[in-house]
């Protein structure tokens, strides 16, 4: 780490407390803690600040008194503004504040020109905002309330455009890579042309995919939900002139945040707007984030909703959300998440990973996905050792990233060998990660505060598609779509007893674990594939109108 700070001993020395707030970098503590052994070191990990307003997280933040204080954007899964963390490291009270943006890059914060440059800023958002408000209640004074469904375009053209407008283009990892990815392929496949539309370039669609890259304004990136604000008003002006040079039969938009230019743009030209909801975004925000612009998050919401053609959801429970609304249930499509079986498929060879962690023979149980509570990694952890204490043959594959795998790196004990950590990979490289693996586990524990589950995991269809023994959760849409005995095998929710019985009947059942995968394979084959969400899409829309 290269600022002169940290090697100018005479500062330095004066060094008693320092406060890290590292995020997703696992490397911080302990680069830091070798520049300064004297110090006692405080840590806030991202699970520490989510879901925290302005004022608790800034009370939070302050509460850790430190004469230094640290934050790191390395090795993030998630855009994070260099400038929504300085200002948050400026209203710390530490006096001496620096971020690692980089792999040996430190920058120092300078308060003044944090607050400065804040200050003009918010001065232009407060107008942003003021217009956003205009425009929304003009749009639904024209909106009838149920919508545009009284009067269904069809498209003119087999041509997309497909529209994410949650700033989450450049993301490395997660749900939305392959639900993105998934979709246009299937379009692709289906014959229509797709002009995709977002934030950053990705890396992970086709080549005849034409992308087109509106970014947001730096300028306001000190606060996210008023880049996002902002951010509509930019695609909301510059989709006129894309929508008419390339002239789509279909709009297809990732539903976020504040975002309601998909739905201006369909109307304008009249042409179809599929809305694709994996939750209502207010809902989620009030109920487990923060939302400081809730009243025009809501109102956002409602003209994204009323402007839709379809508003295509991935589980019953996220339709439920969407009632307050009064969208009637005929303009509802249920889409689950899918799969592409022709990249996710029995026949990949996973040798390659096996012999790079030295899995051997033994029999390989594997997860995939994002190490927090809800996806039930620590469930899963918890079984393995009590199956590594019993058999001395099974392995386990932790694949991916998260809050929670330095701690549970920490737990593993005498079996590092045997319960490896993988840490994030490739998205490409995922079938063949899987495909080292026997057992595949879906151990989804639910929400704590008792809000029903409402996800539809993308690993699960992933997992069905390599043709894969199964243990998933009884949960929702998890166990309408893993049919005990069946196609898989069901496990209450959070019960590590269960979980490691089940993990060590399927080790020792070979056969047993071929007929499940078999039948997991022709259930999602025939059921859950990007493909049949294009499908579905297209018998909603209708036939081609020139």
């Amino acid at each position: 780490m290269n600022a002169q700070f940290l090697f100018d001993k005479s500062i330095s020395a004066k060094v008693r407390s320092i406060l890290l707030i590292p995020f997703e970098d696992q490397e911080l503590p302990g680069r830091i803690g070798q520049f300064y052994p004297q110090a006692t070191l405080s840590v806030l990990w991202k699970k520490d600040l989510a879901g925290l307003s302005f004022k608790k997280l800034l009370s939070r933040v302050r509460s850790r008194r430190s004469d230094l204080v640290i934050a790191s954007l390395h090795g993030s899964t998630v855009p994070r503004s260099l400038s929504s963390v300085n200002l948050l490291l400026s209203l710390s009270g530490s006096p001496h504040a620096f971020v690692r943006t980089g792999e040996s890059s430190l920058e120092q914060v300078h308060r003044a020109k944090v607050f400065g440059e804040t200050a003009l800023r918010a001065v232009s958002g407060v107008f942003i905002i003021l217009r956003t408000y205009l425009l929304v209640t003009f749009r639904l004074l024209r909106l009838s309330p149920g919508g545009s469904g009284e009067d269904i375009p069809h498209p003119r053209t087999k041509k997309v455009l497909f529209l994410r407008t949650d700033l989450g283009g450049s993301m490395r990892a997660g749900g939305s890579i392959s639900h993105v990815k998934g979709m246009v392929r299937a379009f692709c496949k289906a014959g229509y042309e797709v002009v995709y539309v977002s934030d950053a370039v990705s890396e992970v669609l086709p080549s005849e995919v034409l992308q087109l890259q509106i970014k947001p304004s730096p300028d306001l990136d000190f606060f996210d939900e008023l880049q996002l604000i902002a951010y509509n008003l930019t695609v909301r002006r510059k989709l006129r002139t894309l929508v008419a040079r390339h002239g789509p039969g279909l709009i297809y938009q990732r539903h976020s945040l504040f975002s309601f230019a998909g739905g201006e743009a369909a109307r304008k030209f009249h042409l179809p707007l599929i809305l694709e909801a994996n939750a209502s975004e207010v809902w989620v925000k009030k109920k487990w984030s923060r939302l400081f612009f809730e009243h025009l998050a809501t109102r956002c919401e409602l003209l994204a909703l009323r402007s839709a053609t379809k508003v295509a959801v991935i589980s019953k429970r996220v339709a439920e959300q969407f009632q307050p609304y009064g969208i009637s249930g005929d303009r509802m499509l249920l889409n689950p998440n899918g799969v592409d079986p022709e990249e996710f498929h029995p026949d990949i060879d996973g040798t390659f990973v096996r012999e790079r962690y030295s899995l051997g023979n033994r029999v390989v149980v594997g997860f995939i996905g994002t190490f927090t509570g809800w996806h039930g990694v620590e469930t899963l952890f918890d079984a393995a050792s009590l199956v590594c204490e019993r058999d001395s043959s099974i392995s386990f594959l932790f694949i991916g990233d998260g809050d929670l795998k330095s701690m549970l790196e920490k737990r593993v004990g005498a079996f590092t060998d045997r319960m490896i950590f993988t840490g994030l990979i490739p998205h490409p490289e995922a079938p063949r990660y899987l495909a080292a693996c026997d057992i595949l586990v879906s151990p989804h524990k639910g929400f704590d505060d008792g809000t029903a589950f409402f996800g539809s995991p993308t690993k699960l269809f992933e997992y069905m598609a390599m043709g894969k023994a199964i243990i998933a959760s009884r949960l929702e849409q998890i166990a309408e779509v893993i049919h005990d005995g069946e196609n898989g095998l069901h496990m209450e929710p959070g019960n590590t007893a269960q979980l490691a019985e089940l993990i060590l009947k399927l080790a020792g059942n070979e056969n047993l674990r071929q007929q499940l995968g078999a039948r997991a394979r022709l259930d999602v084959v025939a059921h859950y594939t990007w493909d049949k969400n294009v499908e579905r899409i297209g018998k909603a829309i209708g036939p081609l109108n020139p």
